[in-house]
Parts: structure tokens; sequence; C-alpha cells
């Protein structure tokens, strides 16, 4: 039997993006009023942007996610931080998420 969070409680707000540096995928952090921008390394993240088009993020505040990692995660909640190249890595800095499947390179969580 598969198991598919997937829409799960999403939640999508769309926000303008400050740099260019904002594409899919990339865990991003509030900038400004109504701004997002591209989270550094160890940033705690708001969310992660799931479309960018014309200076505008979707941006997925709260439901299941699949982002990729380089870290060894265990499930329940953990502390997860945004890491480079649109990975997310566990930091005390982090917020807390409930991670509910890893595997490789990839770490399922609820925002």
């Amino acid at each position: 039997m598969n198991i598919n969070f997937s829409g799960y409680n999403e939640n999508v707000v769309t926000f303008e993006v400050e740099g260019s540096d904002v594409t899919m995928g990339t865990p991003v952090k509030m900038a400004s009023s109504n701004t997002v921008c591209a989270c550094g390394i160890g940033d705690s993240m708001v969310g992660v942007a799931v479309n960018v088009r014309n200076g505008y993020a979707a941006v997925q505040l709260s439901g299941y996610i699949e982002m990729p990692t380089d870290d060894e995660f265990s499930v329940g909640y953990t502390k997860i931080a945004s890491a480079s190249e649109n990975k997310v890595t566990q930091s005390e800095n982090g917020r807390e998420y409930l991670v509910v499947s890893v595997s490789d390179a990839l770490v399922g969580f609820i925002l």
C-alpha cells in the first residue's frame, strides 16, 4: 500500500519577489512587507516557492512538501533550516516541522 500526503492542508499565498534567485523549489523568507526572498544557508524559512513568474512567487506556507537534502533525517519533529542549492538541513536555528518520510536524498515534512 502506498501512502501519499500530497494535498494535505496545502496553503499557497502570492508574494512579490526580491532578487532574481527565487525559482520553483526555493526555500523563502520574508524580505519586507508583502515580499519574499531566497533563504540563505541556515535561515528559517516561511515556506517554499512552488511557482515564480513576472516578479511574483506562489509560496506554499503549509501542507506536505518534499525537499532535497544532504543531511540524515529521522521521522518526528525536527528543526529544519535552509541549506545550499535549495536544499534543507537540520539546524537549531530552524523552525520545527513534522518529518514523515525520509529517503536517500529527500525529506518529506509538514510545513
